[in-house]
């Protein structure tokens, strides 16, 4: 088959993990299961902490966040009296998922790490994850009925593991929702007047922008939070017990989407781990991205302060009176190295997670606050004022569904973005790539729960 040609945009971003880095890392927790200490479901196995004097934290945050992350940490030593907190920065997500299993395999481990649900229930096989149910239901050091139901229960749902008792084996940290990004400008030269509500005005108004501008319409990221949420938005689900779903009628919705944009040249595929697909939206040469809620804050740098040229809303349904989209990010996990280090991480954990400080964390990074009291906080309110669009990702909140936190996850967000690339470069049509995508992953997920 002839593949689509895939123009390359420059860009000044190159911060997410790699489609095939993904592959790589969940096979070195494989071979770490294989090569050292036997796996544990437990969460009882006891390891050496990497640094006795501090609490380290390996987080990925860079440049303004990093920062941002480091002042909360240092506001919240000052108020503690116990081991202090230690954050750094340990590379990409990919990067923290080889550092942490091969800590396991040496013994070694900070006192906690940013965690997908997909390194987490990893990280559980090998028993080196803290069980935090003693933690949260603590009378002394816990939280109250009332402070957990003032959670977003997606956010904090998605840190119970129901293959390990419905545990707690992480907490909310960094949350996001998929969005969809439009150039109001391109689309008025297009003739469009209002970014599209279902997927069928998507493909329409993409077609528009092609027969009338000669433009591409979207740039595609190959990327296993986009696909689910694109799934999600059209009814589906993407995993039932340990069986994908991603041979359903709503995926290949989603795949045959793909395969029309592939097909009549309306979107090309960025470069893995890149955002070549934002910095076009900014230079006016395509109309629509799909990206992360928390991919605002850059968005308006790279427009330059002109909010007059785009917007962001929830992301086109197949139903709109029954919409959904994908809640994704980093959670928080706590590691088996001793009473104190954990002592010191869950009070970070809790502090890191009051309205207070989730407000300031989302005003100043672009992520979802995980508290709904937030949401009435007056610097909140008066962020929401600001610009119409800066409400959009927050009225998503109660649709955001989380994705699969099963053992075995990890490599099968590899196939999903493999089977995306295969579709938008020509080497599969939709059914094939959703049925050897629903084989792999389904294997996977099948070796994961004998393990």
């Amino acid at each position: 088959m002839k593949k689509v040609k895939s123009p390359v945009c420059p860009c000044s971003f190159n911060s997410r993990r790699t489609v095939r880095a993904i592959g790589m890392a969940g096979l070195l927790a494989v071979m770490i299961v294989g090569c050292g200490r036997a796996p544990s479901r437990t969460g009882d196995t006891a390891f050496q902490p990497l640094n006795p004097d501090s609490a380290v934290f390996w987080d990925r945050q860079t440049t303004e966040s990093a920062e941002l992350l480091r002042s909360l940490v240092d506001d919240f030593n000052k108020g503690w009296k116990g081991l202090p907190v230690k954050v750094e920065r340990a590379g990409s997500y990919t990067d923290i998922f080889r550092k942490v299993t091969a800590g396991i395999n040496a013994g070694v481990l900070p006192a906690m790490a940013v965690s997908y649900e997909s390194m987490t229930s990893e990280y559980i096989t090998l028993g080196a994850v803290r069980n935090l149910d003693s933690l949260v239901t603590s009378a002394e050091t816990g939280l109250s009925a009332e402070e957990l139901n003032d959670f977003f229960p997606g956010v904090l749902e998605t840190n119970r593991f129901p293959e390990y008792g419905n545990s707690y084996y992480s907490f909310p940290f960094a949350k996001s929702i998929l969005m969809l990004y439009f150039n109001k400008k391109v689309l008025a030269e297009a003739g469009i007047t209002s970014p599209p509500e279902t997927w069928e005005e998507f493909l329409t108004q993409c077609r528009q922008v092609k027969q009338r501008t000669g433009k591409f319409a979207h740039a595609v990221q190959a990327d296993c939070s986009t696909l689910n949420g694109m799934i999600f938005s059209m009814g589906g689900e993407v995993v039932q017990g340990r069986r994908t779903l991603y041979n359903s009628e709503q995926a290949l919705a989603v795949f045959k989407l793909y395969k029309t944009l592939a097909r009549e040249e309306l979107a090309y595929l960025i470069a893995p781990g890149t955002y070549e697909d934002n910095v076009a939206l900014a230079k006016d040469s395509i109309a629509f991205v799909l990206r992360t809620s928390s991919a605002l804050a850059d968005m308006k740098l790279l427009m330059e302060g002109d909010l007059e040229r785009w917007g962001v809303k929830r992301i086109p349904q197949k139903d709109p009176a029954q919409p959904s989209t994908v809640l994704y990010g980093p959670n928080v996990c706590l590691f088996n190295i001793g009473d104190e280090q954990v002592k010191a991480s869950w009070a970070f954990v809790k502090h890191f997670t009051t309205p207070e400080v989730s407000v300031r964390w989302a005003l100043e990074t672009g992520y979802m606050p995980v508290r709904k009291s937030a949401l009435q906080h007056p610097d909140m309110l008066a962020f929401w004022e600001e610009w119409p669009y800066n409400r959009e990702p927050y009225d998503c909140l109660p649709i955001a569904k989380p994705e699969p936190n099963i053992a075995g996850w990890q490599q099968v967000r590899d196939f999903a973005a493999r089977a995306v690339t295969e579709i938008m470069t020509g080497i599969y049509d939709a059914e094939t790539a959703a049925r050897i995508l629903k084989e792999s992953a389904d294997q996977a997920l099948a070796r994961a729960a004998n393990f």
